[in-house]
């Protein structure tokens, strides 16, 4: 419901629809019933009713209509390319482009370099990350991290610490106790990667 109103440009529902989705992924156990919901917070009345249709019906057919509309589909496929936002997809569907190759052989599409970068990486970008995998990241920006600043804490943060198995970003806190150190800290880790790539 949120990525539809992003993709219409509607952002009071959007950012609506994306609190309510927050509050709900934070509950300890799967939602049963409506009066289960009633009194917790960002939960309007439109959020309630597909609620209300899922519990009731198995499904919200409100959001089946919208999974199957074409424009909907398309734009997330293109939006699901780094690079990508909402109006150059939105761009690219009143053009008539409906698929990635219809993108790449369009002589008059010019991708900026991260859409490049998107499309020539897309596999890798869109598989999803085991938790496993994200650890092993971790371990990996933990060294260099270290080798920078050793007061520094890095945490790994997002689904992964809620215990998802599976998600599509890895995110990560980093501070440090040293006052003023977080201004560089970030484009130094960056700097230590870029010069690890370079000499690969």
């Amino acid at each position: 419901m949120a990525q539809s109103y992003e993709f219409s440009e509607i952002e009071g529902p959007c950012l609506a629809f994306r609190r309510a989705a927050s509050v709900l992924k934070s509950l300890p156990s799967v939602v049963r019933s409506l009066g289960e919901v009633q009194d917790l917070p960002c939960l309007g009345e439109h959020t309630k009713a597909v609620i209300e249709d899922i519990l009731q019906y198995g499904r919200s057919f409100e959001v089946e209509r919208i999974l199957s509309d074409e424009r909907y589909q398309t734009l997330k496929l293109f939006t699901s390319v780094f690079g990508v936002g909402p109006k150059t997809a939105e761009k690219w569907y009143r053009r008539g482009l409906r698929s990635f190759s219809g993108i790449l052989t369009e002589p008059s599409i010019h991708l900026n370099q991260m859409q490049q970068t998107g499309f020539l990486h897309y596999e890798d970008i869109s598989r999803a990350v085991s938790k496993a995998e994200a650890r092993a990241l971790g371990n990996i920006i933990d060294g260099a991290v270290h080798a920078i600043t050793s007061d520094a804490i890095t945490a790994l943060t997002g689904g992964f610490r809620r215990g998802k198995e599976f998600g599509h970003d890895v995110d990560f806190i980093v501070t440090t106790p040293e006052t003023g150190r977080e201004k560089s800290l970030l484009p130094d880790i960056i700097d230590r990667f870029k010069q690890e790539v370079s000499m690969l």
